[in-house]
């Protein structure tokens, strides 16, 4: 696969710029008020989470549908399934009510880099 390597690097990227700003965020973010007030980098990294999903749910489909009956490639593709159903719509309420649900986004930001970090692994592995 030819886009193995480039997939992988990107997923991987991703998955490094999220785990860092999530770090990062509790220091330049919250306002004065309590509130979040500075989510610019956070706006612009959902666009790059958005497509990495995407190519992650391409990736753990394509592999769950080639090894049908390893059950590896069916929870990565459930997981990149479910972390799909919960980031979309809180992306979406994000981009309408500036901020969307900090829970939803805090297991999304948990989850998501250790998830496209373990598929860009693979992929360059396999590659």
């Amino acid at each position: 696969m030819a886009y193995s390597k480039p997939v992988a690097i990107y997923m991987k990227l991703v998955a490094a710029a999220v785990v860092a700003n999530f770090f990062a965020y509790p220091f330049y973010g919250p306002g004065d008020n309590g509130e979040a007030a500075n989510l610019d980098i956070w706006n612009v990294l959902d666009w790059f989470m958005a497509a990495a999903l995407l190519l992650l749910l391409l990736t753990t489909w394509q592999r769950r549908s080639a090894n049908g009956s390893d059950p590896g490639a069916r929870r990565m593709f459930y997981a990149a399934v479910a972390l799909t159903i919960a980031f979309v719509p809180n992306w979406f309420n994000a981009m309408v009510n500036d901020g969307g649900d900090f829970t939803i986004w805090h297991l999304i930001d948990t989850a998501l880099p250790i998830v496209l970090w373990t598929e860009g692994h693979r992929l360059w592995k396999r590659a």
